[in-house]
């Protein structure tokens, strides 16, 4: 057996880590009934099994701009590796419990995925303000 198929059985083990759900919309051109075109946000995916979590601490960082303190980090979003992921997808990710809402997430992809037998990683960028 090969390293590769070998890695492949262990896909199941991984996702079961998925604890959140994600949604994925890319920024695409379509057609408007007058036959002109116009670009808009489309969901590529929904309800994708995920998991989050942080770079680093070393990734934070805030700024004030304005009267708003800017704050700024990285995550990294764990997912199956046949979900396409581009650099600039909107990526909004939530949390349930007992089937309800605790947490909602919204990201932009920074950069193309590093793809896996077993899973995908996506490098995120998040742009909240304090």
């Amino acid at each position: 057996m090969n390293i590769r198929k070998l890695l492949a059985t262990a896909t199941k083990s991984v996702e079961l880590m998925y604890d959140r759900e994600a949604t994925v919309k890319r920024y695409e051109e379509y057609e408007k009934p007058n036959s002109s075109t116009g670009q808009k946000w489309i969901t590529k995916h929904a309800n994708v099994p995920c998991r989050l979590s942080t770079v680093g601490m070393q990734t934070l960082n805030n700024t004030v701009e304005g009267e708003a303190n800017q704050i700024l980090y990285d995550a990294k979003l764990f997912l199956s590796s046949t979900v396409e992921i581009l650099a600039g997808d909107e990526i909004t990710v939530q949390l349930f419990e007992d089937g309800e809402l605790i947490m909602t997430d919204e990201f932009t992809s920074a950069k193309e995925s590093f793809l896996y037998v077993t899973h995908q990683e996506v490098l995120l960028k998040k742009k909240v303000y304090a």
